[in-house]
C-alpha cells in the first residue's frame, strides 16, 4: 500500500470492516519525535471528542524518559479537554505491540506518526508504520 507522504496532510485509513469511523476510544502511538507530535496536533478534532485517549509508548530504551515524555503530552491533551492517560508497554515489535494493545483496549482509532524509510530498510527491518499500514482491522490516522 502506498501512502502519499508528500501530501503534507494526515491520512485517514479506514478499517476493512466498512463500519462508520468512530473515535470514542483512541490509541495514540507515542514516541518523542516530530512525526508523533504532528500526529497528535492533526488528530486534535478526534481527540477532543473521544471518551478516552490512551497514549502508548512501546518498548522504550529509557522508561523514565518515556514516562516523562508521555506525561507531558497527557498534560497538554488534558489542557485541551482531552480525557487522556498514558501507558508504557514492552514488545519485540512496535507495530504488533500497538495492534495487540489496540485490540485489548478496544480502540476505535489508532493515531500515529508515519515514518518513511528506504525500501531496503523496510524490507529488512519492517517498522511500526509498515505494520500499521497492514493493520486494516483498525481505523488509522497517520501523519508525517
Amino acid at each position: 500500500m502506498s501512502v502519499p507522504w508528500s501530501c503534507g496532510r494526515p491520512v485517514l485509513l479506514t478499517s476493512c470492516k466498512r463500519d462508520p469511523v468512530k473515535a470514542d476510544h483512541i490509541l495514540v502511538a507515542w514516541k518523542d519525535t516530530r512525526e508523533a507530535r504532528r500526529a497528535v496536533e492533526d488528530a486534535m478534532p478526534f481527540l477532543t471528542q473521544a471518551r478516552e485517549v490512551l497514549l502508548a509508548t512501546i518498548a522504550p530504551n529509557d522508561r523514565i524518559t518515556a514516562r516523562e515524555s508521555a506525561a507531558d503530552v497527557v498534560k497538554f491533551l488534558m489542557k485541551h479537554g482531552v480525557k487522556a492517560r498514558s501507558r508504557i508497554e514492552e514488545a519485540d515489535d512496535d507495530g504488533k505491540g500497538l495492534a495487540t494493545l489496540a485490540r485489548a483496549t478496544e480502540a476505535d482509532l489508532i493515531v500515529s506518526g508515519g515514518y518513511g524509510h528506504s525500501r531496503l530498510h523496510e524490507q529488512v527491518f519492517g517498522g511500526a508504520t509498515r505494520s500499521l499500514l497492514k493493520a486494516n482491522a483498525f481505523n488509522r490516522l497517520l501523519s508525517n
